[in-house]
């Protein structure tokens, strides 16, 4: 113990030196700047253009250095608090001397190179992650390197003092990992960096697979080792690749803001994200207006056997997808035909405008584009938009909708981007070098048949097909796995969010799960039966009391629909609580009223269901599987006959 705190004295003295020089380094910058500024204000008559771009120039690098050791300095104060957290000790095969990798959330070397500590990302660290006592090995530039792990220690250090200090034999220490579980929440999502378990880590070192198809049961942290990886890459990958280079697709605002913090805790900058409808939008040229996804969604939970819902619910299916396939194909066959051009060596990736535009071309028609335009008129066939409506009027009647010319319905955006894609073609995003797909069960095959077109990049695609509470496809895995090439599936069965008791209650509620928990005990699930509607809401209200007096940071109220959200704020008018919807981006109270649909990827120290029918507990349900799974330390049922 005497031996790492002197450790720990002697590279806190470094880190405190290295701080003291970065101050000194910025307080220089800022007077140089200035003295530059005042000296081009004060000559600006004396002084030629090339000068006075000089200057400017000048002054642009001194700003860049000093945002360069800004971001060093902030990572610099948190070391001084928590340099590291982990201590390897190391026997390279055929060497007698042990070498001590101590393992931080950023790396430091003191003033002659020497690596002190190093990132959690680096190759060596993956010895902390992978293996516990005995043989082990890392990869390194190509190379594998083997040898001996004799020693292996795990630390609690807070403001630069040990806290806690265990000695173990295994990958990541049981006692470290409940420790951090039994915390309560915050309003952002948390790094893991310290308990990352070796099935993850593999995941997240993961960089030879094109596009990583993750699943995962509630609270394996499937959406935690997507950002985590995208950390990995950024780092692993410096000198080409940039955050600006990656895209996350989020299901709503308040969970963009939700995991907003995890790669700027990590060191990197924040990703941008967006939404399904603003990304398929982005690809459109005419000016058409998009319906409103989040009331598609709505509509398909609160009023499933609704006409409106049958209809987005046909638009999602697998059965929707062939049928615009076939379509296009006859579509393409019979355009090529009466065009007279072979077809025996069509591409149906190369739009069928561009193969008609070559052809007139060919014949020597004129020019390129008034051959195609006098070619589509003799054929009679129309642009994308006018194509996918005439084909809208080919469906039922309770499928069609209401989408026109300057009007989509959400359901229709991308099966007409489909249409575009395949007659007119769209250039794909090629900025995008990485794409984030979070919660996938919530996007149709048809959806990421699109999606792989406009982004042809490497994507990793995570969510929970038991979660699925807007789609029921049953083969979605197998579907998916289709339409991406180059890829690989893992699936995660174990659950580190939830208590014992949660999980085995929730397991109930799902077909054909393989679901365990972490053993982390909590309180028994409450569920309060058979009481009238005025008991119903007193018990409801000392169950919110309790909460208040209890030590947990927030408590989730899920309803099953939107009515049933706002007749309970009127009944909790008095209390305090916050409303999370499709607009939310954060959260005041530590009090949460929500629906099931902005729930889902949240998490609550406690969550309450007010509102379940006695039937709903017989029978499966993904979305009593989800929200039971929102709770990490207590979840109670309010049931009603």
């Amino acid at each position: 113990m005497n031996d790492e705190k002197g450790f720990l004295t002697d590279l806190l003295k470094k880190i405190e030196q290295r701080i003291f020089q970065l101050e000194s380094s910025i307080d220089t910058n800022e007077l140089q700047h200035r003295a530059l500024q005042k000296h081009t204000v004060d000559y600006k008559a004396e002084l030629d253009k090339y000068e006075v771009y000089n200057f400017h120039q000048t002054m642009k690098l001194i700003d860049k250095r000093s945002l360069l050791e800004s971001g060093i300095l902030t990572k610099l104060h948190y070391q001084k608090n928590t340099p590291y957290f982990a201590k390897i000790g190391f026997f390279y095969e055929g060497d007698s001397e042990a070498v001590p990798f101590y393992i931080g959330r950023y790396g430091f070397a003191d003033e002659s190179g020497e690596q002190v500590v190093y990132d959690w990302r680096a190759s060596v660290s993956s010895l902390y992650y992978e293996y516990g006592l005995g043989e082990a090995a890392y990869e390194s530039f190509g190379r594998t390197f083997t040898g001996n792990i004799f020693e292996k220690k795990q630390f609690e250090i807070k403001n630069g003092s040990i806290q806690l200090l265990v000695d173990t034999e295994e990958t990541v220490n049981d006692q470290f990992l409940l420790q951090e579980l039994s915390k309560t929440t915050t309003n952002e999502m948390k790094n893991i960096i310290q308990t990352i378990q070796k099935e993850q880590n593999q995941v997240i070192r993961e960089t030879k697979t094109k596009n990583l198809i993750i699943q995962g049961v509630a609270g394996s942290g499937k959406t935690s080792i997507a950002l985590h990886r995208m950390a990995y890459l950024l780092y692993q990958k410096r000198e080409t690749l940039s955050a600006e280079n990656m895209l996350i697709l989020s299901p709503s605002r308040l969970f963009s803001s939700y995991i907003s913090s995890v790669l700027p805790e990590l060191g990197e900058e924040e990703l941008q994200q967006t939404d399904i409808t603003a990304i398929g939008s982005g690809f459109i040229d005419e000016k058409i207006k998009v319906s409103d996804r989040q009331a598609e969604l709505s509509e398909l939970i609160e009023h499933p056997d609704s006409e409106e819902s049958q209809k987005i619910a046909y638009k999602s299916s697998a059965v929707y997808f062939q049928r615009i396939k076939e379509y296009l194909h006859q579509l393409r066959q019979t355009v090529l035909t009466q065009a007279e051009i072979s077809n025996e060596s069509d591409n149906e990736t190369i739009p069928l405008f561009k193969q008609l535009a070559e052809h007139a071309e060919q014949t020597k028609t004129g020019s390129k584009k008034a051959g195609l335009e006098q070619l589509k008129k003799r054929l009679k066939i129309k642009d994308s938009l006018t194509s996918y409506l005439d084909f809208l009027q080919e469906l039922p009647a309770q499928y069609r909708g209401a989408s026109r010319n300057n009007y989509l319905e959400n359901s229709d955006l991308f099966p007409y981007l489909m249409f575009k894609l395949q007659l007119e073609g769209i250039t794909p995003n090629k900025t995008i070098q990485h794409f984030v797909i979070d919660e996938m069960q919530d996007y149709s095959v048809l959806q990421f048949y699109v999606l792989h077109r406009l982004f042809p990049c490497d994507k990793t695609i995570c969510g929970d097909y038991h979660q699925a509470i807007f789609t029921s496809e049953k083969n979605f895995l197998v579907e998916l796995k289709q339409i991406l090439p180059h890829h690989k599936l893992i699936e995660f069965n174990k659950s580190y969010r939830s208590t014992v008791e949660i999980i085995e209650f929730a397991k109930q509620f799902v077909e054909g799960q393989e679901l365990e928990a972490v053993e982390r005990h909590g309180k028994a699930v409450r569920v309060s039966t058979g009481t009238s509607v005025n008991e119903q809401k007193n018990c409801l209200k000392e169950c919110i009391k309790g909460f208040r007096n209890s030590s947990f940071n927030s408590c989730g109220i899920i309803c099953q629909t939107k009515q049933e959200l706002e007749q309970l704020a009127v009944l909790l008018q008095e209390e305090p609580f916050s409303i999370v919807d499709e607009m939310t981006t954060v959260t005041a109270e530590p009090l949460i009223l929500t629906t099931i649909q902005f729930a889902k990827g949240l998490e609550f120290d406690q969550v309450i269901l007010p509102d379940i029918h006695v039937s709903q507990l017989n029978q499966f349900s993904e979305r009593l599987y989800t929200s039971c799974t929102r709770a990490l330390h207590q979840l109670d049922l309010f049931v009603r006959n």
